[in-house]
């Protein structure tokens, strides 16, 4: 009886054994997961001012977290890469970055039988885990597939211009040459919020004329107190002031050759949306506004690119391919310049 017992005692041990290993396995999980925060990335970045050393710092991140990251925050790691590494934005970690987001990408289609009512069950990490009858998929799962398709259309309208989709809203003149072959962008970080360093805004720059040198012309940046008298090109003064931005975020002013950011607009973004990436919105700006020095006057009605806005005066809206309806919860305007803002300044400047 009293070997019976102990049996008993070492099963019971074995169980509560067997049930603390589970839980602790499942919050060691959870654990791991939760470790990896696109924020992190973000600020691991931002916090490295030397180049290689981010580089290095950036690609050990995605191999110690990578691997556990859910599907949203390596989307958002993959959408700003270009914004947070700067010119530490490898061809390696953008490999690495696209290779961890096709293998997380939800599914977008669904493969019903023609025999039966089932079809898979899509779990959120986007692999089917089962096949079960189902009416329709959980609203969650909805969603997460409806996201996919709208990133999927953004980006093939980021990466192609079809026939007569590059379309003005024809509010100012018609596009023309770039103000010169060869412009100095020289940055003054005075003035600037306190919540954006000067790093970080020099990267963004570098993105900007880098991608917008598809024009044909040549673009390069420097910090004002970097700038030599030997250095080629029109200069173009980017500065930091709320004296002539005339009520907007951000101002191209091709006579003056000033491109002027407003630090009241984006403390007033910073304040009222915690939530919105400044850095994602800078992005946006300079880009759109280097995009007028190119040569781009009026402002595009594909809502994708660089150079569009979304409503005009009249109430009229942008286009999005396919009839395709504004996403509320992401930005769908392109962060650099898309294949059609390109197709329009090589057009004005007679390089196509």
């Amino acid at each position: 009886m009293l070997r019976f017992l102990s049996l008993c005692v070492f099963a019971v041990m074995c169980l509560t054994c067997m049930a603390q290993t589970k839980t602790k396995d499942q919050n060691t999980a959870k654990e791991s997961a939760s470790a990896c925060k696109a924020a992190d990335f973000r600020n691991l970045s931002y916090a490295i001012n030397d180049v290689q050393l981010r580089e290095k710092k950036a690609s050990e991140w995605l191999l110690n977290h990578g691997k556990d990251c859910p599907y949203a925050e390596i989307e958002a790691i993959r959408s700003n890469a270009a914004v947070w590494l700067g010119t530490a934005d490898t061809e390696k970690l953008h490999q690495m970055i696209k290779e961890l987001h096709l293998s997380k990408k939800p599914t977008s289609t669904l493969e019903v039988s023609k025999n039966t009512n089932t079809a898979p069950v899509i779990e959120p990490s986007g692999s089917v885990t089962s096949t079960k009858k189902i009416k329709r998929l959980p609203n969650k799962v909805e969603e997460k597939i409806a996201v996919s398709k709208e990133y999927s259309l953004r980006e093939s309208e980021i990466a192609q211009c079809l026939p007569n989709e590059s379309v003005t809203w024809k509010d100012g003149p018609s596009d023309g040459k770039m103000l010169s072959p060869i412009m100095t962008y020289v940055y003054d970080h005075q003035g600037a919020p306190a919540s954006v360093n000067e790093d970080a805004v020099l990267s963004v720059l570098q993105n900007s004329t880098q991608a917008w040198d598809q024009c044909g012309g040549q673009n390069t940046v420097f910090l004002k107190r970097d700038l030599k008298d030997t250095n080629a090109g029109v200069k173009i003064s980017v500065q930091w002031n709320d004296d002539d931005k005339l009520g907007t975020i951000g101002l191209a002013n091709i006579t003056k050759k000033t491109l002027t950011l407003s630090p009241e607009a984006f403390q007033n973004l910073k304040k009222n949306n915690a939530n919105r990436n400044l850095m994602e919105t800078l992005q946006m700006v300079v880009s759109h506004e280097i995009g007028h020095f190119q040569g781009l006057l009026s402002h595009s009605r594909r809502c994708v690119d660089v150079l569009s806005y979304y409503t005009n005066d009249a109430g009229e809206k942008c286009s999005i391919r396919d009839n395709g309806v504004m996403p509320k919860n992401f930005e769908y305007r392109a962060l650099l310049p898309t294949a059609c803002d390109i197709q329009r300044c090589l057009a004005s400047n007679s390089k196509q």
